[in-house]
């Protein structure tokens, strides 16, 4: 029996590398919002470590109607593994705080090794060796180590990225404009300092943002379904819901110059290789985009980064394949508010209009809170299954 936790603050742990790390109010908010979420995607023998009463009551109601998890109660519950969204040596601590041993956790050893593994310039590695399986790939970002390089690789092109080894979603991110500017010459300085080095890449034409799933154990990775999911400066809003091979579909009807079962196939060889005597067991993903050049020819970017823990373009493909009527198509979206009552203004709203509709334990149509959302929710993650099953992936990812 696993127990899951919600930890969403985990790649500013990773980043801090600390295993006394605090994470920020705006962090442990989005922990406390949205701490029901692995409700949707851990198994019925598994349990769940919730907050409070709040969370509890809403476990209590939509159990009633989905097949869900267990709720922890104590260290008692005869725990084999824990399963955190993420893990770094923050968590690791945690649970060690709550009682439990080395057997049902990650040695510090595979932590570590995990953190080397989530630092953004793994993807040059992964890129090169794609190319050296003849995988049609971008120009490759470069890892930088000085202020002056960066500003003249930025200065050498009209438009490029400049990223954080280790960061947050959305977050750790610059963008360059063919020119010196003081405040992402600023914000290159502080990265270097605190870890060493910034990762530089061309800026690309992007059409889809997608990613691929895998999940991880004893050195083999299998591969568990796509990710067709929106952002807008790399600030993840949500993910397209609909079956697997729709999703290959709308991917594929954009011809790109490598097909989709070429990337992931040598992917799948690629990662073995990279992860060859790594520990982990666990989903991950490997966030992808598809992109137009010059010549409005597309072409897949195999690796944007690696999200080496569950994201929510993997817990999406859980809750949609556990829970969704099949055929359905929807979309799963989390949003932030910034004023108190906003979002329970809008749960009332949508339930208004897109009322619920069930049927053997899923739904069927309609919007579904996620979480449970007060008058004090900043976040809230939801889903509206669409009523018929004629609503074309292009139509909603592009609305």
């Amino acid at each position: 029996m696993q127990l899951y936790l919600f930890n969403p603050e985990n790649d500013l742990a990773l980043a801090d590398g600390n295993a006394n790390y605090s994470a920020p109010p705006s962090a442990n908010k989005i922990a406390y919002d949205l701490s029901t979420l692995p409700l949707w995607f851990a198994d019925e023998e598994d349990f769940v470590l919730l907050p409070d009463a709040i969370h509890t009551d809403y476990y209590n109601t939509y159990s009633q109607i989905f097949k869900f998890p267990q709720l922890f109660t104590s260290i008692n519950n005869n725990i084999t593994h824990c399963i955190p969204w993420g893990w770094s040596l923050q968590i690791r601590k945690r649970f060690t705080n709550m009682g439990f041993y080395d057997e049902v956790l990650p040695s510090v050893e595979t932590i570590n090794k995990l953190r080397e593994l989530s630092n953004r310039k793994v993807t040059i590695e992964i890129l090169k060796k794609m190319s050296n399986r003849g995988i049609d790939v971008p120009p490759l970002p470069q890892y930088i180590t000085t202020t002056e390089e960066v500003t003249e690789f930025v200065c050498s092109m009209p438009l490029s990225v400049i990223k954080a080894p280790w960061s947050g979603s959305g977050k750790g991110i610059a963008w360059g404009l063919g020119r010196r500017e003081i405040p992402v010459e600023h914000f290159v300085k502080g990265v270097i300092r605190r870890q060493g080095g910034v990762i530089c890449e061309k800026f690309l034409n992007k059409v889809v943002d997608f990613a691929m799933e895998f999940y991880c154990k004893n050195g083999k990775i299998s591969f568990k379904g796509y990710s067709l999911f929106k952002s807008t400066k790399g600030v993840y809003s949500g993910n397209i819901l609909a079956e697997d091979f729709e999703i290959e579909k709308f991917l594929n009807s954009y011809k790109p110059q490598t097909s989709l079962s070429q990337v992931k196939s040598s992917l799948i060889s690629v990662l073995e290789d990279i992860f060859n005597d790594f520990e982990y067991e666990g989903y991950f993903g490997v966030d992808m985009m598809i992109y137009s050049d010059e010549e409005n020819k597309y072409h897949i970017n195999p690796c944007v980064e690696v999200n080496l823990r569950m994201n929510m373009g993997a817990a999406s493909r859980i809750l949609y394949d556990k829970h969704i009527d099949k055929g359905k198509t929807g979309e799963y979206k989390v949003v932030y508010f910034k004023d108190k009552g906003e979002a329970l203004s809008l749960d009332l709203d949508y339930k208004t209009k897109y009322p619920p509709i069930f049927k053997n334990g899923k739904i069927c149509s309609g919007y579904l809170n996620m979480s449970p959302i007060t008058e004090e929710s900043n976040y809230m993650a939801y889903i509206i299954v669409n009523d018929n099953n004629q609503s074309s992936l292009s139509s909603l990812y592009n609305r």
